[in-house]
């Protein structure tokens, strides 16, 4: 992936903007193994702003017309023949300067594919930055001390800008213990701000607006015919995944494969359309978590070169502070470290492309808790007077929840009592915790405990007028899978030397399957009802009745026996008492959970312990 730096306003004279615009653009660059592109660094610089992209895999560009200077990286398939037309004669960059002057910020709608862009109109000092509608790509921005607007893919080079001041609060802790990564729109610095998915801000008059040129279109159609359905699904995933591959290097192709539906399927789809490619999977001695053999049985099926490594304890160990370093945020999802040794394994035979399945639980309602939610909506056919003054006071009474069938009515019954979507952070371990119990006195004034949830619900409300299903998906396009997994995934790769595309979030894969009704997509309580239907007969059967599962690592099971492994993340989280935020207590008590075995406790210290080696390598 490139990345773009950039400001708009005063930031000395010409040669102290180019030197600063220099050092952000630097700032693009994650460790050594990318110190090769600084020489494809492209920079514009000013007294009144700037603007630089770092074109990792090709696909950055820079163009400078008149009073506008334009920044785009990634891939761009323009939905205006003109614009079209323009940046296959010239470059994005040029296209995006084009349109703006025909359409303002509209321009983005016309704008599909991975891409991250920056304009800056240098008479009227406005600027518009942007980002993909699935939010593959990442931008960040803040105000400067003297009313500058300051962007870049990442908040190192942010920090860079003379004056402005980054802090990291006790609030922006609690959002990070709250998911294990920073929420957007917020960043791990107050000062700082990122786009969600589909979101453009503009800079005018020293002021910051910001809106979506997009939204998911979700059909209010109440019924279909799943055969036709079924149908039309496989000319648009066909006709998506050569787009993907119009992007590739179709010699040295390869695919995540854990051996799921979505990555079988993307291995599947990779040799139908490819006609060949390699698949990777990691495997675990630990036979509860390995799928080694799910994944092997599908690239058998579908004829893969098909390699595969079985990761230990000491793999953690070795790259635990190269993840923490290449992210510009905190990042606290362990998986990420089986997804970068997959990424290396690509990288060490050859594959400079990887195809990822990311995005396919999102948009073909994947995720468990759509079929628990669904079922506990079945509380509400029961009329209202007879739940409130009958059923619930029954359920309430002493001894209850001893009843075995009972307890399960009154635990659904709670549940149901739970609003969306709070309902769905009901089982997180810190919303179960009270803040004044774990952070200091000092940080416990002006701490939001709302703030997290309100997040969600902003994004889940987004889609008043559709039925909770797509409500669900919705949030968790931007919650799951942009604020997450296309962050862990994106970075492992990059950590890799690898790049990575995600054939199910094509623009019109995605439209397609919002325009699929709720009964044909989850008819009743199977997970993935539908996809599998569409799916039978090129999956393989055993793919298809698989429990869910993907790379998860015995984290767990591991940090228990291992004990190089659990001095480095008990160290890390001891070292995180410096720091001042949470009770030592407390924190003790996380660091005892990593010697009990089955201790929910031990994964909040990794989350910690990523905290802590994150700060060490970024503040």
């Amino acid at each position: 992936m490139s990345g773009i730096s950039g400001w708009q306003g005063h930031a000395g004279d010409n040669d102290a903007a180019g030197r600063l615009i220099g050092e952000m653009a630097g700032c693009l660059i994650r460790g050594d193994h990318e110190r090769h592109l600084a020489e494809n660094i492209q920079t514009f610089s000013s007294t009144a702003g700037a603007l630089a992209v770092v074109p990792t895999y090709g696909n950055g560009c820079l163009d400078c017309e008149g009073e506008f200077q334009a920044a785009v990286n990634g891939v761009v398939r323009w939905q205006n023949d003109v614009l079209a037309g323009l940046a296959a004669q010239k470059n994005n960059a040029a296209a995006l300067i084009e349109g703006y002057r025909r359409f303002g910020t509209d321009v983005f709608r016309l704008m599909q594919g991975a891409w991250s862009a920056a304009l800056l109109d240098m008479e009227k000092r406005e600027t518009a930055i942007a980002i993909d509608r699935t939010g593959i790509n990442s931008l960040c921005y803040a105000c400067g001390p003297e009313g500058e607007f300051i962007f870049s893919t990442v908040t190192d080079a942010v920090k860079r800008f003379p004056g402005l001041k980054t802090t990291i609060s006790p609030q922006s802790v609690y959002n990070y213990l709250y998911y294990f990564v920073v929420p957007s729109p917020t960043s791990i610095y107050d000062q700082m701000n990122k786009l969600e998915p589909a979101q453009f801000v503009k800079f005018s008059n020293g002021q910051v607006s910001k809106g979506f040129y997009w939204s998911m279109p979700y059909t209010t159609a109440a019924s279909g015919n799943r055969d036709e359905w079924k149908d039309a699904l496989w000319d648009v995933l066909d006709r998506s995944f050569e787009k993907t591959l119009s992007d590739t290097d179709r010699n040295q192709l390869g695919a995540f494969l854990s051996g799921g539906l979505d990555s079988s399927t993307v291995a599947g789809l990779m040799m139908k359309h490819n006609g060949g490619g390699k698949t990777y999977t990691i495997g675990f001695h630990e036979s509860q978590f390995d799928e080694s053999g799910y994944a092997r049985l599908a690239a058998e099926h579908f004829k893969t070169d098909h390699h595969e490594y079985f990761m230990e304890p000491t793999d953690v160990e070795k790259v635990m502070e190269n993840i923490a370093d290449i992210y510009d945020e905190p990042y606290g999802n362990h998986s990420a470290v089986a997804a970068y040794y997959c990424a290396k394994m690509a990288k060490e035979s050859g594959v400079s492309t990887l195809l990822a399945g990311d995005g396919g639980d999102e948009i073909f309602a994947g995720n468990e808790r759509y079929v628990m939610m669904k079922k506990i909506e079945k509380y509400a056919l029961i009329p209202g007077g007879l739940r409130k003054y009958f059923l619930e006071p029954i359920l309430e009474l002493p001894g209850m929840q001893h009843v075995p069938v009972v307890s399960k009515a009154r635990s659904l019954a709670r549940r149901y009592a739970t609003p969306m979507p709070e309902r769905l952070y009901s089982y997180s371990f810190i919303s179960g915790v009270e803040p004044l119990d774990i952070f200091r006195p000092e940080c416990r004034e002006g701490l939001d405990t709302e703030l997290p949830l309100e997040l969600i619900r902003q994004t889940y409300h987004r889609h008043e007028d559709t039925q909770m299903l797509q409500r669900m998906m919705h949030m968790d396009m931007q919650i799951t899978l942009a604020d997450n997994d296309l962050r862990k995934v994106n970075q492992m790769c990059r950590l890799a030397g690898v790049d990575v595309h995600y054939p199910f979030l094509e623009d019109e894969l995605v439209e397609f399957a919002a325009s699929i009704p709720v009964d044909v997509m989850l008819p009743g309580y199977k997970l993935r009802d539908f996809f599998k239907f569409a799916m039978k007969g090129f999956l393989p059967d055993e793919t298809l009745t698989k429990e869910k599962h993907g790379f998860g690592l015995p984290f767990m099971v591991w940090i228990h026996r291992d004990t190089k492994l659990n001095e480095l993340v008990t160290d890390n989280v001891s070292d995180f008492k410096k720091r001042g935020y949470l009770e030592n207590e407390f924190l003790d008590d996380v660091i005892a959970s990593c010697s009990r075995a089955g201790d929910p406790g031990a994964g909040l210290a990794w989350d910690l312990a990523m905290l802590e080696m994150w700060l060490k390598n970024h503040c």
